[in-house]
């Protein structure tokens, strides 16, 4: 059954309003994640080098390769953020043609097209997905990608779930466990549908046997992921608290008024969407807090952007249940659509103003930015053309906007990098080393400090960033 046209004016053009409010943010200033600058700094390095696979670190390698096209046609970081305001407003879509096509309702006769648009308005005008959705992180993808292997997998589309999947757990590993539970079905199925667990355990395979000779052991970055996250926390909480800290915490921080109407449907998203639909996303908050109770992982919010679809169709249903229930009350249809249409417009009302301090702290400190590090890039591209340049930090390479050859991006408080400055200084004449003031101490003697920014006077030498100037 198709939706009506209504239905799907009023879904266009929620999706264009929000779209257009998350490229207002986008052109208000850079990119504020530093994430973001990493991920595509990764891509440029790709460029330099394709053997070193060192420099991925702990993260996975898809998003990475998948933005070295765009940064061989000259794209820039922006570019990405401008693809994630696109890919977000798949997502509302995506979720809203999945529950239009599986949803039904019993007494109140509520339509499958208004529980979809439910589902689709709530998880559209999530702030953690609109927020995401402005920035050049892979959340948007991701979320997209785990979306399709849940329906794909619901629906028995095996090829379908092996190719999603398999590019899900190349981008991040909350796909990990969504493949624990693709794996027990095909199993309990007697390998029915064996090509969508063939497809994704043989490239993280392949990906663990490449970075082997790099970490020294075989998944050695699960490792490193869990030591620095341990390193960064320092903290430990109650189990309980941890527990609850992604499902009912960080639910109710990005999700607000909405959260009640999504515990009154847990059971019939079940029902009707389908159990391998909501296990396969479920696996993801299952990860994600398991990943908190270790410590294995920062925390953020933005690792619940893939779960909330399952949460919207939770809303949505559970408006549905409150409407067969006070019609069955009332022995009246219309009643109980009235009660779940108020309902439904109040919590997405009390979203909205969530939505909109959210989005208005956001863009305030986009447009704020990083006046230091766009100080330092703006004297970077006065520099003479040609001349090298010494950088380990990606949004100060990002942000100058030159060309990726110019750069060389060794650590700098790596003493070695030291030694790879003067050789090239005594080939070249001059080159320059833009970083974070503190990793120049103990090197002033290199060269000559030409510029500083964002320094606290009280510690002049150990803060803001600066570039040093060196000759032969």
């Amino acid at each position: 059954m198709r939706a009506r046209p209504p239905t799907l004016v009023a879904l266009f053009l929620a999706t264009l309003v929000l779209s257009l409010w998350r490229a207002v943010c986008v052109l208000a200033g850079p990119d504020i994640d530093t994430d973001a600058y990493a991920h595509h700094m990764i891509a440029r390095a790709i460029l330099a080098d394709p053997r070193d696979l060192a420099v991925h670190w702990v993260w996975l390698p898809l998003f990475h390769y998948a933005q070295v096209p765009l940064v061989l046609l000259g794209g820039a970081l922006d570019a990405v953020r401008w693809i994630n305001v696109l890919l977000t407003a798949a997502l509302p879509v995506v979720l809203f043609e999945y529950v239009q096509r599986t949803s039904k309702s019993r007494r109140s006769r509520m339509a499958p097209e208004a529980t979809a648009l439910v589902a689709a308005l709530v998880a559209a005008c999530c702030p953690i997905v609109m927020q995401m959705g402005t920035t050049g992180q892979p959340e948007p993808l991701f979320a997209l990608l785990v979306l399709g292997v849940a329906i794909a997998f619901q629906r028995d589309r095996h090829v379908w779930t092996g190719v999603l999947l398999g590019a899900a757990v190349m981008t991040r590993y909350e796909a990990w466990a969504a493949l624990g539970i693709v794996a027990f079905f095909v199993a309990y199925r007697r390998g029915r549908g064996w090509i969508a667990v063939a497809i994704p355990v043989g490239l993280i395979f392949v990906w663990a046997a490449m970075r082997r000779p790099v970490d020294g052991e075989w998944f050695g970055f699960l490792r490193q992921t869990k030591q620095f996250a341990n390193d960064a926390l320092h903290t430990r909480g109650g189990v309980i608290g941890d527990l609850i800290y992604y499902p009912v915490k960080t639910a109710y921080r990005v999700m607000g008024a909405v959260l009640p109407l999504a515990v009154l449907g847990v059971v019939r998203t079940l029902r009707q969407q389908g159990l391998r639909f909501v296990l396969v996303l479920a696996a993801c908050l299952g990860f994600v807090s398991l990943t908190w109770v270790t410590r294995s992982s920062l925390g953020l919010d933005r690792h619940f952007v893939c779960v909330v679809p399952l949460y919207a169709t939770f809303a949505a249903q559970g408006a549905t249940v409150v409407a067969d229930a006070l019609a069955k009350i009332a022995r009246r249809p219309i009643a109980g659509r009235a009660v779940a249409a108020v309902l439904a417009a109040g919590s997405l009302a009390g979203l909205l103003v969530q939505l909109d301090v959210w989005m208005g702290f956001w863009r305030d400190s986009i447009v704020r930015g990083w006046p230091e590090r766009r100080a330092i890039a703006a004297y970077l591209q006065a520099l003479p053309a040609g001349r090298t340049i010494y950088c380990d930090e990606a949004t100060i390479e990002l942000l100058t906007g030159l060309d990726r050859r110019r750069f060389d991006r060794h650590w700098v408080d790596d003493p070695h990098t030291w030694d790879l400055v003067q050789a090239r200084a005594a080939t070249d004449g001059v080159v320059y080393v833009a970083t974070w003031r503190r990793k120049m101490r103990g090197h002033e003697q290199a060269g000559d400090i030409a510029f500083t920014a964002g320094a606290d006077p009280s510690d002049a030498q150990g803060s803001g960033v600066a570039v040093m100037r060196v000759e032969r």
